[in-house]
């Protein structure tokens, strides 16, 4: 006689609460477990003296991660979890309300250190002003002149000796507006590290050597496209909007830094547009509320460009100030 293809199965074991050798009843209100389907491997039990897994009671937080990975709060701790400081390499597009907003949030919040440099620029066109009339009352000389027509009008000229004045402390008043320029900027590029803002952040300029160079190649540059029909100067004011940005804040020659800015121009032309026009308006509203408006919109500008510059570069971002 042949062999039966498969063990015979054993008789239920009165002795045994499930009925079979090495069965365990189910408890109450619990489904027995289904039997294995042919061909199907048992459920593999845990060696002998280990204890199998603990699964988390109901409204028990799950097990925290193995070590090395990212906790709770970390940018990639979670599907979708944004980074507050902006992930690098994240070269987004420019959202002109949240730079905005950013940057007139820092502004606000730290309006007593931000508003010194405004005034610096005040105070040196009253100083230039006051130079120019006291230059013109020293060396000048009026002369009263009457027309062909009967109309009496005086000219004043300032001289060798005042125009020499005048000229100096015009060369003092534009080396003076580099050095507030490239503070703000610094005080901008020290914002979005994230550090704490004083009356020093908007005074002190970072590679002022350096960001003399590069406003002096861009002047040169842009100002030789104006003369070229004035078309030039604008494409060149254009590609160079982030020389001296990134001068400061790369640590870039004003060679290295003029090329960065013309590379990132040139690969996101929509945006620097953008970037370019806002920029502008806000510096011009501060123009048209008769000059006085620069103090509060010459360090909001920087920080609108700065913010824009490391969004595109993929830069963190210091996080806005709370409303």
């Amino acid at each position: 006689m042949s062999q039966p293809p498969y063990p015979p199965v054993p008789p239920p074991d009165p002795q045994q609460p499930g009925g079979f050798p090495g069965q365990q009843p189910p408890q109450y209100g619990q489904q027995p477990p289904p039997p294995p389907q042919y061909g199907q491997q048992p459920p593999q039990q845990p060696p002998y003296g280990q204890q199998p897994p603990q699964q988390p009671q109901y409204g028990q937080a799950p097990p925290p991660p193995p070590p090395g990975g990212p906790q709770y709060g970390d940018a990639g701790a979670y599907p979708g979890a944004p980074d507050p400081y902006g992930a690098p390499g994240d070269t987004g597009k420019i959202d002109v309300g949240t730079a905005f907003s950013w940057a007139f949030g820092k502004f606000k919040n730290n309006v007593g250190a931000m508003i010194l440099p405004g005034l610096a620029v005040f105070l040196l066109g009253a100083a230039l002003i006051a130079v120019g009339f006291s230059a013109a009352a020293l060396f000048g000389t009026t002369e009263t002149t009457t027309d062909e027509y009967g109309f009496t009008y005086t000219e004043t000229s300032l001289g060798v000796g005042g125009s020499i004045l005048f000229g100096l402390v015009y060369l003092v008043f534009i080396l003076g507006l580099l050095y507030i320029q490239a503070s703000i900027i610094s005080g901008a590029v020290r914002v979005a590290n994230g550090e704490p803002v004083t009356a020093k952040s908007f005074l002190t300029p970072i590679r002022f050597g350096p960001v003399i160079g590069t406003a002096i190649l861009v002047g040169l540059i842009t100002g030789i496209g104006y003369v070229l029909c004035i078309i030039p100067g604008i494409i060149a004011m254009f590609f160079l909007m982030f020389s001296v940005v990134a001068t400061i804040d790369k640590s870039l020659s004003p060679v290295n830094a003029m090329k960065a800015s013309f590379e990132l121009t040139k690969s996101k032309v929509g945006d620097s547009i953008l970037t370019l026009l806002v920029t502008y308006a806000i510096n011009l509203v501060g123009v048209l509320v008769c000059y006085v408006g620069l103090i509060v919109a010459a360090p909001v500008a920087q920080l609108f460009l700065v913010h824009c510059w490391r969004r595109l570069t993929g830069a963190p971002i210091a996080p806005a100030d709370p409303a």
